[in-house]
């Protein structure tokens, strides 16, 4: 069996955050991958390693990321080596990632990619999430939200992930078994 890299998809306030901690707790093979930033974490984060924007250069210069995104102003750095290392020991890496730059991810590890979009309820509930944990004060992330989400609907995206959800508050134990079902069959 070889592993896959799990990649979730789908737009800021979405739930991502819970399903992948949902999926660890089904099956402990399941490593993410915390990326690094140049924002401070938010109150309750762990998952992510908060680095200075020299250190990040200094990273960068070294080759240590498959890429590095810039959004919202902040830099985020996705590191190579824990993916290839989880891969190589048949664990099941896994990571939230922009669907903008899945081709990067795919160029990069080819038929070692399972990819799920994850779409919100509404567009309400979405604004609710995103107004909950004050992220979106100027509303930038909700338009661009909007904006990727009826490219997701008019089918732009249908080539590019394995399998669509829809990220319900009170459903995301049983989305979490649903995704862990279809990905341990593609393995």
């Amino acid at each position: 069996m070889l592993s896959k890299f799990l990649l979730l998809l789908g737009v800021s306030g979405v739930g991502k955050s819970t399903l992948i901690r949902e999926l660890k707790r089904l099956d402990e093979r399941f490593i993410y991958i915390s990326p690094y930033m140049t924002r401070p974490l938010r109150e309750g984060e762990s998952d992510k390693i908060e680095v200075s924007n020299e250190e990040m250069d200094l990273m960068i210069s070294k080759g240590e990321f498959i890429i590095v995104n810039e959004l919202y102003g902040m830099r985020y750095g996705t590191p190579s080596r824990p993916i290839l290392e989880a891969l190589e020991d048949n664990f099941f890496p896994i990571l939230d990632w922009p669907i903008d730059q899945l081709n990067i991810m795919r160029n990069y590890l080819q038929n070692r990619i399972y990819a799920v979009y994850i779409s919100p309820p509404s567009i309400k509930e979405l604004k609710r999430r995103l107004d909950k944990d004050k992220r979106d004060k100027g509303g930038k992330r909700l338009k661009a939200a909007i904006d990727e989400l009826n490219k997701f609907k008019s089918g732009k995206f249908r080539e590019l992930y394995d399998l669509d959800v829809i990220s319900n508050n009170s459903s995301q134990t049983k989305i979490a078994e649903l995704i862990y079902t279809k990905y341990l069959k593609a393995i």
